[in-house]
């Protein structure tokens, strides 16, 4: 890693907690709140239509996505070693406490899913060898 580029993503550690902080705060409440899908759908400008196999690779994609951030956003935190570990853990924990969470919010148009979960995982596994550097790394 340069020293240029290190500069530029090593802000001051209460900064990385901040923003580790709230995406999890953001990314928990959107997998909790009623159907975005639904939602793009109902206020979609006309002639625009959202065929049903778009909308849900869109959001697999985004599950993954969300996961790999979360794991990439871990690491960058630099916390010591094991509360590092522990906080993956964590996001390993998060995708089936927030899946088993749709479930109960069945009503709201979300539907809990073992797909999802095995989404949320590979994402995390992908984030963490995106971010091995820090991974590895001393804090």
């Amino acid at each position: 890693m340069s020293e240029r580029w290190r500069r530029r993503v090593d802000l001051p550690a209460p900064w990385r907690w901040a923003v580790w902080i709230a995406f999890t705060l953001l990314w928990s409440t959107a997998l909790l709140v009623p159907d975005p899908i639904a939602f793009l759908r109902k206020h979609a400008p006309s002639g625009v239509d959202l065929p049903d196999e778009l909308s849900f690779w869109m959001a697999k994609t985004l599950h993954v996505t969300a996961y790999a951030t979360a794991a990439i956003l871990t690491g960058w935190l630099r916390a010591p070693s094991p509360w590092r570990w522990l906080l993956l853990i964590f996001w390993f924990l998060h995708a089936d406490a927030t899946e088993i969470g749709q479930l109960l919010a069945e009503g709201f148009g979300r539907h809990g899913s073992l797909r999802d979960v095995a989404l949320d995982h590979a994402g995390l596994v992908l984030g963490l060898a995106v971010s091995w550097r820090w991974w590895r790394s001393p804090p």
